[in-house]
């Protein structure tokens, strides 16, 4: 039977979760799913029952580089037999009936299709503020300029895998931020694009994960992906849609103070464009004459 969505799922050193997100997705004939473990520590990990080893439609891949989950993604791009993509992070999971959902759009043209995900806490499932942009305006109708270059992520989509292979997009093998380039290039070159009001998946809040908890490295990637993004923005013609990388700066700062600020401030002014540079201080130093000003008449 021809395969008609290739799910693929990046995991390292949490197999109770991955277990939890195989276990959303119901087994189907059509269905592909590719885990790509980025070397997990065999501490953590009984590699003699590793999740998923038990289903026939799961795929396994043991990278053994350890280049972070862009890499394992990209491993499972590689593998991917599907018309559809579909990504999911390993401490997520899908929603009852998504497939039902997806099926909605199985035979169209297609190259984007975003859906809404909930959001809730990793281990007691309560409901958290969403982490999906403009969670609450994706619909049908929707004006669907309003999540261009907005929606960097993968998950909640179905992209078109023709798209992927014709443009040869790929994730960055960076340890933080690996997919924003991903999600900017889809949508740069996707045509033909809808919205679903209709929820598919649930990404999770999890304090030690590479998107809450606080680490150097994870940060300092977020500042060179952040200035990446935004010079690609302007070299098409977006500029309205850039987003500071400066802000990722300043939380280096805050967590790691003036050696960490030095740090990311030196890749800052590496890989940004002048332009985006210029407008980033002239609006600090707007901001701090005016804050000035309205002191000095208090």
């Amino acid at each position: 039977m021809e395969i008609l969505y290739s799910i693929i799922i990046p995991h390292k050193d949490i197999p109770c979760l991955l277990q939890r997100c195989l276990d959303s997705i119901p087994p189907r004939d059509d269905v592909q799913i590719i885990v790509a473990d980025d070397d997990s520590s065999p501490d953590v990990v009984d590699f003699a029952h590793f999740p998923g080893s038990d289903r026939a439609d799961v795929e396994i891949l043991f990278t053994k580089e350890g280049r972070g989950a862009g890499y394992a993604r990209n491993c499972g791009l590689a593998r991917a037999k599907g018309r559809w993509l579909v990504f999911a992070d390993a401490d997520d999971f899908f929603l009852p009936g998504f497939l039902n959902v997806l099926d909605t759009y199985r035979n169209t043209d297609y190259d984007l299709i975003t859906f809404r995900a909930e959001t809730v806490d990793s281990d007691t499932l309560a409901p958290v503020p969403s982490r999906q942009v403009h969670n609450g305006k994706i619909a049908e109708d929707m004006d669907l300029e309003i999540l261009k270059y907005r929606n960097d992520v993968p998950w909640a989509k179905m992209v078109s895998a023709e798209l992927v292979r014709r443009y040869r997009i790929c994730f960055d093998e960076t340890v933080a931020a690996n997919d924003a380039m991903f999600a900017a290039y889809v949508d740069y070159h996707a045509r033909k694009v809808a919205a679903c009001s209709g929820y598919v998946y649930c990404v999770t809040v999890r304090k030690d994960s590479l998107q809450y908890g606080v680490r150097s490295d994870t940060l300092l990637a977020r500042v060179k992906v952040a200035c990446r993004y935004n010079r690609f923005l302007l070299d098409i013609g977006r500029s309205d849609k850039v987003l500071y990388s400066y802000s990722r700066v300043t939380d280096c700062r805050k967590h790691f103070g003036s050696k960490g600020y030095c740090r990311a401030l030196c890749i800052y002014l590496r890989f940004e464009s002048w332009k985006n540079i210029y407008r980033t201080f002239a609006e600090l130093l707007k901001s701090k004459f005016h804050c000035t000003s309205i002191t000095k008449v208090l």
